[in-house]
């Protein structure tokens, strides 16, 4: 008998949606206050209670606080700490709950040994139970971006009550900008942020990233974020860049050159400016083989223009939020011959298609969106298996490979059934996908088709 090949183009596969639940846990109370001082010292006192209602967020979510400091820069001091059971029953926190341990940012970067992340191990958990804890970071003139305050509530627990407190010198006057209703009140220099009610963060993939709540203050918006530019030292590395580019011609060879000679030979230390605080030199990074984003983008700049490559640097920031230092995505990138460079790691991004909504803040102030936009292109044979059929009478049904690019490699065929934030796409799509398909020998396609 002959059967009859019927090709499926691969269906929207729909998955049972979530089951509604309590979430891990709730921050009955978040408050952070700031008191900036006239010389650029900063100090933030930081209180929150908040309540773990699963086993899961005990274990795997809330059961330490893990607080980063520079000592170079910071001072860090536990005010108070103590857990309340379900029942009442207050458990205070004991001594060896307080652990001082380097930061796995900087476990390969000698020069940030110095740099401290205080473990606080909350005891007595349990469902039901309250964390209280109160700490004081001062911090002294000096530390970039310290003037910026930024809160982002990406939490999975939703916050019930927020009050951010900011007392500013005399004369000056602070920027607040959020996306949620904040409600503002100022008493002489002391301004008060309000907000609650603040829902979890459900995760989803391809949520939108400027719907994400927050609240930013300055009393020098954008001030923070283009300040790294002036921090880039430039050293003068003609031997070695001479040494890379040998034998290469054109701008764009000597930039592929050079970013793989820096992927290969200077390892990546993903500590933040503001932990770090400094930038070290070009050839001190040379010698030591690894950089921060900044460190690393400062002697990718210095080997540019030692190739005789025009080359600027450039920050991306998260669409939709003000720029500043906690607002940074991917640090610091490389103008050059068309393309961003990143010294992080061998990736580029066409200049007029940077991957992804971000704001792009250059060293003249400018800040552009530009349109993100790809394109795909796929060809190819298909040789249909009667192994991999699924029979239905005198059919074999069959589904055509998922592309491993483009609309079908961003997942939206196996979503939940219901979500709660819209899919944003990750960009404007030209896609154009050929399968010519051979059907097993004794059989044919039930209905010639085309599709595209």
């Amino acid at each position: 008998m002959r059967k009859t090949v019927f090709t499926l183009l691969s269906g929207l596969m729909i998955t049972t949606g979530l089951f509604a639940q309590k979430t891990e846990g709730e921050f009955i109370a978040l408050r952070e206050k700031y008191t900036l001082g006239e010389d650029g010292s900063v100090v933030c006192k930081f209180h929150k209670e908040l309540k773990v209602n699963t086993f899961y967020s005990i274990h795997n979510l809330y059961g330490e606080t893990f607080i980063v400091y520079n000592p170079k820069f910071q001072t860090l001091t536990i005010d108070a700490c103590h857990t309340e059971q379900a029942d009442g029953t207050v458990i205070p926190l004991p001594p060896n709950a307080l652990n001082e341990v380097l930061p796995r940012a900087a476990a390969d970067a000698p020069a940030y040994n110095h740099l401290k992340e205080m473990v606080v191990t909350h005891t007595g958990l349990e469902p039901g139970a309250v964390i209280v804890l109160d700490y004081t970071i001062t911090t002294k003139p000096g530390l970039p971006g310290s003037g910026d305050i930024f809160r982002r509530f990406s939490e999975v627990s939703p916050v019930k009550d927020y009050i951010l407190t900011v007392e500013v010198p005399a004369g000056k006057e602070l920027t607040v900008k959020d996306n949620m209703g904040a409600k503002v009140s100022t008493d002489g220099n002391v301004y008060t942020i309000k907000a609650s009610g603040i829902p979890a963060r459900i995760i989803e993939p391809y949520a939108p990233a400027d719907d994400v709540p927050f609240i930013y203050a300055s009393t020098d918006p954008g001030a923070g974020a283009a300040s790294v530019f002036s921090l880039l030292p430039k050293e003068n590395m003609s031997s070695l860049a001479a040494k890379i580019c040998e034998g290469r011609s054109s701008e764009s060879e000597k930039m592929d050159a050079i970013s793989k000679w820096m992927n290969e030979n200077i390892a990546m230390c993903a500590l933040p400016l503001s932990q770090a605080g400094e930038v070290r030199k070009p050839s001190e990074v040379v010698r030591t083989a690894y950089g921060t984003f900044e460190e690393k983008a400062a002697l990718m700049m210095s080997l540019a223009e030692a190739a005789g490559v025009k080359a600027t640097p450039a920050a991306m920031f998260v669409y939709g939020v003000p720029p500043c230092p906690q607002t940074q995505s991917g640090a610091l990138w490389i103008k050059a011959c068309g393309k961003y460079y990143s010294p992080a790691g061998p990736f580029t991004r066409e200049e007029s298609d940077p991957m992804g909504r971000v704001q792009v803040l250059s060293p003249d102030g400018s800040v552009a969106v530009p349109a993100a936009s790809s394109t795909v292109s796929i060809d190819e044979e298909v040789t249909l298996d009667p192994k991999r059929a699924t029979e239905a009478g005198n059919y074999l049904i069959f589904s055509v490979p998922t592309a491993r690019q483009g609309f079908d490699s961003w997942g939206i065929r196996s979503l939940n059934s219901s979500r709660s934030y819209p899919f944003e796409l990750p960009s404007v799509l030209d896609e154009k996908v050929t399968y010519r398909i051979t059907a097993p020998e004794g059989t044919i396609v039930s209905e010639p088709f085309e599709k595209t």
